[in-house]
């Protein structure tokens, strides 16, 4: 039985199962292979017209991303949620946006950028100023540097070619790289196969160097450097016989004119070869247009002078010259630019044309060599020229004094308004005839007060005093008359250079009827206390002297003019002008006790006692009962040896004025004899009757330490510092006290409670600083100065031991803090002349202690370092400087001043003593 095939499959298995489906959007056949697609007008359905409404007029709504959807679903979670305004986000994101919402929008930003040009100028300028502070606080390197900038103009070129070359901060090996010029050494072999004559291009195997030497072979083709040396001798002489003379052998070769051809072949102009062209060409413009102009030939010659032409400047010059004969500076110009002898030529021909110029006489007169020859030119300039006060002088300078009379006589005809011939006239007159001579000239010239000023000058020179004032009082009324405004500064100058000029007499004359003028009745005490000093700072001092008695004669009974005058006289008048002056002063101011102190002071100083005693007698009478008069009588006697008689002038002065000073002095004095139990009874009395006097609890406690009796001492500063809490020297005597016992503890107290009695007391902050940093706890003394400079921020004192507390290094820093807080504070200034002498800056040191002892005399502390200074770095004369001021200066105050000066052996020694022995005491600063 045959077998049956079975039936074909309905669906065929080798068809590909997208075949007689759709084409994909945007496919295109064969796209792999590199086909490209093309358009069918099938495939774009028929033709429309252009007005013709397009198909896709209403179009579905693009369908969003699934990012946009994201974006815009609104987010409902709690964390977006606000009570007030609800969910966060736009409520609006899902609706259209129409016309309406960009007409809000555009009002919104319209409202918007309005309340923002309501505030931009107040923002802008807050802006302005945080950029400012930022800057100031911040600055830029460019402004930090900006002074040193500045400075740099006065940087002469000398220095600028001083300053040396900027290192190079590379190392070695990197600076030489690429300079380093690698040579390989030419082997022999080449030199001997190429020194035959013949020149040859190949390559050498051997070397591989391509050889091209001309050279000279020797007969065995070896190297000859013996040939080699006389060749070069060879050469040399047939060079120096090209510059020789083939007669004598001599050269014909210059050395001093070939060196100055060489010299003129440097150019002497710096610039831009470009920029002269140009400049020559504008300028040969301007003589061409107009030819009669003098500065353009002038500046034409100096521009040929300065690019080193001189002939080409000479000769546009003397073609100026032509062009424009009656140009003075054209004349002058050309004299300075040709020779000597041509210049006299050059003058000659100028003085020809402008016979009325005063310089080209000048110029002759200088060109010519012979005293004769200038003496006959100014003769035959001033028959041209008689009116002209220069040639005048200029030929009188030239003359003896008997030949100048003559010409002066004949000067002052032909000038009669020249007020320095007709001065110049009188000096070199006799008497009679000066004084003729100066009548004459106030009568040309009414309006000069130099002719007055000059004939006081001559009356006090011949002895006529009496006619000084008269004559100064004439020229002020003659000057008004005339019409001529007395001006005060101009007439107070002219008295200050007649004090230098050794007429005191006219000086004081001119002083007593010009110091009022044009001031006020109300101003006259203040300006001519302000003129005197004007005249003491100018070294006037008799101008100044002048003006206190003029003062003095106006307000007799003025006591601070009497002593502005006193004090005068001690710093730079004698002894006798001082006591003079104190005389006459107590008599019109006899209850002033500083003007009898000074007077009596003046007679000790001088070593007479007696006229002393005197003086304080009638200051007694004048002043009954005066606390000031009596202490002086005390000191007197004391420092005079005589203890008696100042014990009974105490007694007296305890009954008739029992004043605490009075007290005190007598305790003092008891107390310096060694009386120490006498002391301390007068003490206890005082004590009793004046119980708020700081002072006699202090004497109480330091004589009962010099006794050993501590007890005592602690109970008399206690008691001290209940009656008088305000007073801090208590405070510190009784904390001293405590520390030298060793009872830290309660010294700390005692310094707390004082602080908080006295709140802001630099003395009290410094004093427990310095008691932590001796113990050694050095972190809580550093804390507690930041605490004393907050509580006391302008302190000197406390910045100055700052200073030293920090370390080296910070120390230049805490000094600029401190000037910076305190600049004129001494303390301050004590510690950077202290700090410039750890670091061995002399010269800054000196100039810091000289500010410090400037700004306050009475500081005693500056003068001992200063001193010790000098000692140590300075000469003998500037040590005696230092030691002659703080003796002027008779300083009082100061920390280890006061305790030497006050200690009871130093009671009778002088500031000079003080001074050796604060020095002496004073560490060097480390």
């Amino acid at each position: 039985m045959a077998s049956k095939l079975p039936p074909p499959p309905i669906v065929n298995p080798k068809r590909k199962n997208f075949l007689g489906q759709p084409a994909p959007q945007g496919y295109v056949a064969g796209v792999g292979r590199g086909a490209t697609g093309f358009t069918t007008r099938s495939d774009i359905g028929p033709a429309r017209d252009a007005n013709d409404v397009p198909d896709d007029r209403h179009p579905a709504p693009a369908k969003r991303k699934k990012d946009d959807e994201e974006d815009l679903e609104e987010d409902l979670n709690d964390a977006n949620y606000d009570e007030f305004a609800g969910y966060g986000g736009s409520l609006f994101n899902k609706d259209p946006y129409d016309k309406d919402d960009e007409e809000a929008d555009a009002v919104y930003e319209a409202i918007d950028e309005r309340m923002d040009e309501k505030r931009r100028e107040y923002r802008e300028k807050r802006r302005k100023e945080e950029i400012e502070k930022y800057r100031q606080e911040r600055p830029k390197i460019q402004q930090q540097f900006s002074d040193l900038k500045r400075e740099l103009c006065a940087v002469s070129e000398e220095e600028w070619k001083n300053i040396p070359e900027v290192g190079d901060a590379r190392n070695r090996k990197q600076r030489l790289h690429g300079r380093r010029e690698k040579f390989t050494p030419l082997p022999d072999s080449v030199l001997t196969r190429n020194l035959g004559g013949e020149s040859s291009t190949s390559i050498d195997p051997k070397s591989g160097l391509a050889s091209a030497f001309p050279g000279m072979l020797t007969p065995t083709g070896d190297l000859d450097l013996r040939k080699i040396g006389q060749a070069r001798n060879t050469l040399m002489d047939i060079k120096l016989n090209q510059v020789s003379d083939s007669v004598s052998g001599q050269t014909v070769v210059d050395p001093k004119g070939y060196l100055t051809d060489l010299q003129s072949m440097i150019p002497t102009y710096g610039g831009d070869i470009n920029d002269i062209k140009k400049a020559r060409l504008l300028l040969k413009s301007v003589r061409e247009t107009n030819p009669n102009h003098p500065p353009a030939w002038i500046a034409s010659a100096r521009l040929e002078e300065v690019t080193g032409k001189l002939q080409a400047a000479r000769n546009l010059i003397l073609r100026g010259c032509e062009t424009c004969p009656h140009s003075e500076d054209l004349w002058l110009e050309a004299a300075r630019l040709v020779p000597v002898d041509t210049a006299k030529n050059v003058i000659a021909q100028a003085v020809n044309h402008l016979v009325n110029s005063v310089k080209l006489w000048i110029k002759a007169s200088e060109l010519e060599q012979d005293m004769k020859a200038k003496k006959r030119v100014f003769r035959k300039a001033l028959e041209h020229i008689p009116n002209s006060v220069r040639l005048w002088k200029a030929a009188v300078e030239l003359e003896e004094p008997e030949d100048a009379k003559i010409l002066l006589s004949r000067a002052v005809e032909c000038c009669p308004t020249s007020v320095e011939l007709w001065l110049a006239l009188a000096r070199l007159e006799t008497y009679e005839n000066a004084r003729k001579v100066l009548n004459k000239a106030r009568e040309n010239i009414p309006t000069d007060r130099q002719i007055w000023i000059t004939a006081a000058k001559l009356e006090e020179a011949h002895g006529n005093t009496t006619m000084v004032e008269k004559i100064i009082d004439r020229s002020i009324n003659s000057l008004a008359a005339n019409g001529v405004e007395i001006n005060r500064e101009h007439w107070l100058k002219e008295a200050v250079d007649a004090e230098k000029a050794g007429a005191v007499l006219t000086c004081q004359a001119i002083i007593k009827f010009v110091i009022g003028h044009g001031v006020e009745d109300e101003d006259r005490k203040h300006s001519w206390l302000e003129d005197a000093d004007n005249f003491t700072s100018q070294g006037a001092f008799e101008c100044s002297r002048a003006v206190y008695a003029h003062a003095l004669e106006i307000f007799p009974a003025k006591k601070s003019i009497w002593l502005r005058a006193a004090h005068f006289e001690r710093q730079h008048g004698t002894r006798d002008s001082l006591e003079s002056l104190l005389q006459r002063a107590v008599a019109h101011c006899p209850q002033a006790e500083v003007l009898w102190l000074m007077g009596a002071k003046s007679k000790w100083l001088a070593g007479d006692v007696p006229a002393a005693r005197s003086i304080l007698s009638l200051a007694f009478q004048a002043n009954p009962n005066s606390e000031e008069i009596w202490l002086a009588a005390v000191k007197l006697e004391s420092e005079n040896w005589e203890y008696e008689r100042a014990r009974k002038l105490l007694a007296k002065a305890r009954n008739s004025a029992p004043t605490p000073r009075v007290l005190m002095k007598s305790a003092k004095l008891e107390w310096h004899l060694g009386d120490l139990e006498e002391a301390l009874k007068q003490l206890q009395t005082a004590i009793e009757q004046f119980p708020d006097y700081p002072k006699f609890y202090m004497m109480q406690g330091q004589i009962h330490v010099l006794q050993q009796r501590m007890s005592l001492a602690r109970e008399s500063y206690s008691l001290g510092t209940k009656k008088c809490p305000t007073s801090v020297p208590l405070w510190l005597l009784l904390a001293r006290l405590d520390e030298s016992q060793g009872n830290m503890t309660r010294a700390r107290s005692v310094l707390e409670k004082a602080r908080q009695k006295n709140p802001q007391n630099p003395q009290l902050w410094l004093e427990a600083i310095r008691l932590e940093w001796k113990t050694g706890l050095k972190d809580i003394a550093s804390a507690m100065m930041a605490k004393a400079l907050q509580d006391c921020p302008t302190s000197g004192l406390l910045w100055a031991e700052t200073i030293f507390l920090v370390d080296r290094p910070q120390r230049k820093t805490k000094s600029v803090d401190a000037l910076k807080k305190c600049e004129h504070d001494p303390h301050v200034l004590l510690a950077v002349s202290k700090l410039f002498w750890t670091e061995r800056k002399t010269q800054k040191c000196r100039e810091w202690f000289n500010r410090a002892v400037k700004i306050d005399p009475d500081f005693g502390d500056a003068w001992g370092y200063f001193y010790k200074f000098e000692l140590l770095h300075g000469t003998a004369e500037e040590q005696n400087d230092v030691k002659k001021r703080c003796v002027q200066s008779e300083p009082r105050h100061g920390e280890v001043w006061t305790t030497i000066s006050k200690s009871p052996q130093n009671w009778r020694a002088k500031t000079e003593d003080i001074l050796l022995l604060v020095a002496e005491a004073l560490p060097v600063p480390v």
